[in-house]
């Protein structure tokens, strides 16, 4: 490539970069940017609404903090080292997972990306249009009737496809400003609501019958929400250069899903507390129990909010279908990919309720899947020691050092597989229960079981039956990034 095209891309307003491999010379992020990508993005009354649910499923104040504290830890640390792997390899998630399932077993994580993207994109725009009905009603009178609803859709729809269609840039931009902008609403909403909070608040009925089985439910439900960006992390740290430290990347991730998470949902735990009643939907309860000075800002907080996390779900989902091996360049994916989007939003606005309940129960099954294709690409990293062929990804040929078995490497598949029917026996959801769920007492141990199984299985099976690529990975090629 010749130095005027990368002066051209790179002063082009609209990425133009899809999952080809990123050449060292336009590598220009560092770890921060990835934290505020993680961070920024948090800041959505979808993702908060999930931070309520220790309240909902009847937890104190303190049980529900530490519920929370503790299992957004647990995730967080997680998937931090997941970002190496497209440091490394300079492509997205979905493709450099490649290098342990094969140049065509990549499909299981551009699926995997693609469904859930989606899922939390619907999310994130329903709740942001839910927040304009809202916050309009209180301050205009608006109706809260359907039409009001879905134009409130198509505003968000429509800036979130922007930004997704722009690129990685624009969508770094715009979850920064998200970082401060929101992220300074909902903390002072948290002194705003002060008035009304009782910090001996107790709770009400366990959902499960007992505290413990109630919190360790919750733990596990917002542990599952740093788990399911892990497809999602790839498409920023690919961007971060080689020389960069891997392990102060990893950290950024990890300290960028916590704090993120953290300050949005403990304050939407706090608030939901002081809401009478608890079956109301998390944003009707907070703007409509919020002084009427800051009904305003809050609604703000509602919209904007959605913008950074319903972009970086498009934007993931755009360069997930261009990995599954199609001609189409990334913005022509990101369109199809919001056109689809939207589609998904447009049947809900029909019922909202039982669309939110349907894609959260629906999320939860996909990162039953998500969790044993995390653990894998976790423990192939290790075995290689992180020495990648990152040119060979995208040779789906036989000459491909991740070429297998027909392009298939059959211990991760057959790993995956286990780890993903092993977790489906204990998923509960409202959509879906698996049989062994009433064994452990109610507890949704899905996402856990499923990455543990995965793992093991994936480790015993590559040592007793090791193949080609771990042999490429440790030579000594001109292409290999060590």
């Amino acid at each position: 490539m010749s130095n005027q095209t990368v002066k051209m891309k790179e002063h082009s307003s609209i990425e133009t970069r899809g999952v080809d491999m990123i050449p060292e010379n336009e590598r220009n992020s560092k770890a921060s940017n990835v934290f505020y990508v993680l961070c920024g993005s948090q800041f959505a009354f979808g993702i908060m609404a999930i931070g309520s649910l220790p309240i909902v499923f009847g937890l104190g104040w303190w049980a529900a903090f530490w519920a929370l504290t503790v299992g957004l830890a647990i995730g967080s640390i997680a998937i931090g080292p997941i970002s190496i792997l497209s440091q490394r390899t300079g492509t997205n998630g979905a493709l450099a997972s490649g290098a342990h399932f094969g140049v065509k077993g990549r499909i299981i994580g551009s699926l995997l990306n693609i469904v859930i993207a989606i899922g939390f994109y619907a999310l994130m725009v329903w709740t942001g249009a839910q927040a304009f009905v809202a916050g309009g009603h209180r301050l205009f009178g608006w109706s809260e009737g359907t039409g009001t609803l879905l134009i409130g859709c198509i505003i968000v729809s429509v800036i979130t496809a922007i930004v997704a269609i722009m690129g990685h840039k624009v969508v770094v931009l715009f979850e920064k400003i998200g970082t401060y902008l929101v992220g300074s609403i909902v903390i002072l909403s948290v002194f705003i609501f002060a008035s009304k909070f009782n910090v001996s608040y107790e709770g009400g009925h366990y959902l499960l019958g007992g505290f413990w089985p109630t919190w360790a439910l919750a733990m596990l439900v917002v542990a599952s929400v740093p788990i399911s960006y892990a497809p999602f992390v790839g498409d920023y740290s690919r961007y971060v250069p080689n020389s960069h430290s891997s392990t102060k990347l990893a950290g950024a991730t990890s300290l960028g899903m916590f704090v993120g998470c953290w300050l949005a949902m403990v304050p939407a735990s706090f608030m939901m507390s002081t809401v009478k009643d608890l079956s109301t939907p998390f944003v009707t309860g907070i703007i409509g129990g919020a002084p009427s000075w800051w009904i305003a800002p809050i609604t703000i907080a509602g919209i904007f909010g959605a913008l950074p996390n319903g972009g970086l779900c498009l934007y993931s989902a755009g360069l997930s279908l261009e990995s599954l091996g199609w001609t189409l360049k990334r913005v022509t994916t990101t369109i199809i990919m919001a056109i689809v989007g939207f589609f998904l939003v447009f049947i809900g606005v029909q019922d909202v309720s039982n669309m939110i309940h349907l894609i959260d129960g629906f999320v939860i099954i996909i990162i039953v899947g998500v969790s044993p294709w995390l653990a894998i690409n976790l423990v192939g990293h290790y075995l290689v020691k992180g020495r990648y062929k990152p040119l060979d990804l995208h040779n789906s040929s036989t000459s491909s050092s991740y070429w297998y078995s027909s392009g298939f490497n059959i211990p991760a598949v057959i790993s995956w597989t286990i780890g993903l029917i092993v977790g489906l026996l204990f998923t509960s959801t409202s959509i879906f229960t698996g049989p062994f769920v009433s064994v452990v007492g109610g507890i949704d141990l899905s996402f856990t079981s499923s990455a543990l199984v995965g793992a093991i299985v994936y480790y015993a099976l590559t040592n007793l039956f090791p193949y080609r690529s771990r042999e490429v990975s440790s030579e000594v090629a001109e292409n290999i990034v060590p």
